[in-house]
């Protein structure tokens, strides 16, 4: 579950967002992860006086640097001080792909713009198709 650090009540967007994780059978490890990326979305969200429904270009990819030159806080119960870790850019990979899996399902039940999800990916043509590729299908369209 995700809950509003303010409130302490659930963030409503996050555990419908978790619950169809687990309406298309995804196991209780991948919504444990999911869940804790997009608490830490949301967390950085209010840190930085950021509306999560509304993130500019500038915010992710200022999300995607703090991921990786942020120090991981160090786990609850820990008595002896241990090094400084930092994530990976594969982990900030991962969790950037759960806010946009996120912030996609938020736009698809009217809580994120369009416009915010168009920030996170851009179609591609190809200027060179693989041999036996069909450059009309799939409703794409090739310049003569």
């Amino acid at each position: 579950m995700v809950v509003d650090a303010d409130s302490f009540d659930l963030q409503p967007e996050a555990v419908a967002f978790l619950a169809s994780l687990r309406a298309r059978g995804c196991s209780p490890n991948t919504e444990r992860a999911y869940a804790g990326r997009v608490a830490l979305y949301l967390s950085y969200c209010r840190m930085r006086r950021l509306d999560w429904r509304t993130p500019g270009f500038l915010d992710l990819a200022g999300l995607q640097r703090w991921l990786v030159e942020t120090p991981v806080p160090p786990g609850a119960g820990r008595v002896r001080p241990s090094p400084v870790r930092y994530r990976s850019r594969g982990t900030a990979n991962a969790v950037m792909t759960v806010v946009g899996e996120f912030l996609r399902f938020g736009a698809a039940h009217g809580w994120v713009p369009a416009s915010t999800t168009a920030l996170l990916s851009q179609p591609k043509l190809l200027r060179f198709t693989p041999p036996g590729f069909d450059s009309e299908e799939s409703g794409q369209q090739h310049q003569v």
